[in-house]
């Protein structure tokens, strides 16, 4: 096998874990029939069409195709060799392995310059957190720390650190190091002159290291600790080929295990929010980097969690950045979703140190008010609802919002309140809203449109028929049907593998399915018994991966008969020999247009085409 690991420990390390477990911690699943499904994390999506197996220990996209056991999901989602995701694997299962095994296996999930970039960061890191933590030039940053409430574990935790008000000590570090001034311009931590001379970017700012899913830094921002309008409060490093400010999150790759346990990931407006919340141990929250929401954040985030609340400064700057989020969220995914203020108009830092960590937490847990309900209430901005003209334009607005809700009882609820609150017949209301829902009806995007966007049908829904990855879909025929039912029928049952192998001009028309067929005669002659998680490490190549991972998703009864094993091999027998003619005319009428011989090449044709109909005849 890969490496120099051992076939025995490979399987030791393999059936000591249940995917499951491994998959749930980057993936929320639910049970839906026999398999585990959740949002692919290899593709975006809003329907999950990522399913686990635990019976057979594979994943299996519909959408994407990707497909495999444990190892491979590892392997593709975090780059990794094949040797390193064992290693991994291990370590999820607690399970001790020889270090000799990975002696120069490991394969990166970067490029070159990009592991360059980060062991700078690495180092402008620790200089920064020492300046903090450990000299004079950094008392005031530490001072103010502490009067927001941080302690040293959070600074500890979060690798916090402070950039002195001293010109270029870093620029002054980094050549000490001998860093290349190539490396240095391109990290974003300098700013270059036209005559290509550097300064530091960052000064007498307290500095918070950005990490990617991965944990590993790839950026920097740094707040100001004097006001000054000529600078900006924050400071974001500039986007490098490691790092855009629209896709990473702040603290999403330590909350993520936080978020999955509890479904649910509370957004904060800031990175001293996100850091008050986990002093008080409120452990899944995240930030934006000084951006609006995106539809990448909401990708990531949507594959953890069922469920955000949004906690923003309630201020007229603040409510507008919740009705962003809301709006794209919405549009995005089919996250839950609630709003919650810090009483007050209190920070949560300021919150935790006045009212302690019990209360915190204990309003963190509360359901929050509705999106629906933020939403009427900010279409109230700007209006004076003394003025009629005023009214008749936040019921436009209101009824507007209501006709987008899914949920009947849920549009009736807000109705009641509409008409309490103004006075107004409920059914006069109802006539409002079914216009508005018949407008947006109107200008939604035609059926054939969306059935153009839309997701694979769940697999229970599929009933016996083979589900194929959206890369190869197509009206299947039944030569199609026929080879992949008959290839799982064979790999899942040995009596019909007996019978194929006894068949001595047998074979699958499909390339990619007679290969596999192929390999699994060596590897049933070595192991005697299919286990498909195995046969997939055995394949290797991931294309021959997926498609096992395609067949292994037909849902075929457990039962077969005689008569269904003859019919896949009418079919196929039928098939082969004409594919073969095929190929053999085509050759002749190749050689026949290279000699000139005009009759020939008319015969030829018209044995040709004939072949065609007879071809396409067996594969309605």
């Amino acid at each position: 096998m890969a490496g120099m690991i051992p076939e025995d420990v490979i399987d030791d390390v393999r059936t000591s874990v249940d995917i499951a477990d491994v998959v749930g911690r980057y993936v929320q699943l639910r049970k839906a029939g026999k398999n585990l499904f959740g949002v692919c994390p290899f593709h975006d999506e809003k329907t999950p069409s990522f399913s686990v197996s635990e019976s057979k220990q594979i994943f299996h996209c519909f959408s994407c195709g990707r497909g495999g056991n444990v190892f491979k999901f590892l392997m593709d989602l975090e780059n990794l060799s094949f040797p390193e995701s064992v290693r991994r694997v291990a370590e999820f299962g607690n399970i001790p392995l020889d270090q000799s095994y990975f002696k120069s296996t490991k394969k990166s999930s970067y490029t070159s310059e990009q592991s360059a970039l980060i062991d700078l960061y690495e180092k402008a890191s620790e200089l920064f957190s020492h300046i903090l933590l450990n000299t004079k030039l950094g008392e005031d940053a530490l001072q103010y720390l502490k009067k927001r409430g941080m302690t040293e574990d959070d600074i500890k935790n979060f690798d916090i650190g402070f950039a002195a008000p001293e010109d270029n000590l870093l620029l002054s570090f980094f050549k000490e190091h001998k860093i290349d001034q190539h490396l240095m311009a391109e990290s974003g931590l300098f700013i270059e002159s036209e005559n290509q001379t550097l300064r530091d970017r960052f000064f007498n700012r307290i500095i918070f290291p950005i990490k990617d899913t991965n944990g590993k830094i790839v950026a920097f921002s740094g707040r100001s600790l004097v006001k000054d309008k000529n600078h900006p409060k924050y400071l974001n490093s500039p986007e490098t080929s490691i790092f855009n400010k629209g896709k990473v999150l702040y603290n999403f790759s330590q909350a993520r295990s936080e978020i999955i346990q509890q479904k649910t990931v509370i957004l904060y407006e800031g990175f001293m929010d996100v850091i008050a919340a986990h002093r008080a141990a409120v452990k899944n929250g995240i930030a934006t980097m000084g951006t609006s929401l995106t539809e990448d954040h909401i990708n990531a985030i949507k594959r953890v969690a069922d469920r955000v609340i949004i906690c923003f400064d309630g201020d007229a700057p603040g409510q507008k950045a919740i009705a962003r989020a809301i709006e794209l969220l919405r549009q995005s995914s089919d996250l839950q979703i609630s709003v919650v203020f810090i009483p007050d108009n209190l920070d949560p830092d300021e919150y935790v140190n006045q009212r302690g960590t019990a209360a915190f937490q204990n309003l963190m847990q509360q359901t929050g008010e509705s999106s629906t309900s933020f939403l009427l209430k900010y279409d109230r901005t700007g209006l004076n609802l003394a003025n009629e003209n005023d009214q008749l334009e936040y019921l436009k607005r209101a009824l507007k919002r209501i006709s987008s809700l899914k949920d009947a009882l849920e549009q009736d609820l807000y109705l009641n309140q509409l008409s309490d609150e103004f006075k107004i017949d409920k059914r006069d209301l109802k006539d409002q809203l079914r216009e508005s829902v018949a407008d947006r009806i109107a200008h939604a995007p035609k059926q054939f449109e969306l059935e153009a966007s839309m997701p694979p049908p769940p697999p229970e829904a599929m009933g016996d028929q083979p589900v194929f990855n959206q890369n190869i879909q197509k009206k299947l025929s039944k030569i199609d049907i026929s080879e992949y039912r008959l290839l799982a029928r064979a790999l899942n049952n040995h009596d019909v593998w007996l019978k194929l192998q006894s068949l001595p001009n047998f074979y699958f028309p499909n390339e990619k399915l007679e290969t596999i067929y192929v390999l699994a005669s060596g590897y049933l002659e070595k192991n005697h018994e299919y286990n498909v998680a195995d046969f997939m490490d055995y394949l290797k190549e991931d294309e021959l991966q997926a498609v096992v991972a395609d067949i292994e998703s037909i849902n075929l009864s457990p039962e077969f008969t005689e008569e269904e094993i003859q019919d896949y091999l009418s079919v196929i027998e039928n098939f082969a020999p004409l594919s073969e003619q095929i190929s053999n005319v085509k050759l002749d009428l190749d050689e026949a247009t290279r000699l000139g011989n005009k009759e020939l090449q008319q015969q030829l044709t018209l044995k040709l085409i004939a072949l065609y109909q007879k071809q396409q005849q067996l594969q309605k």
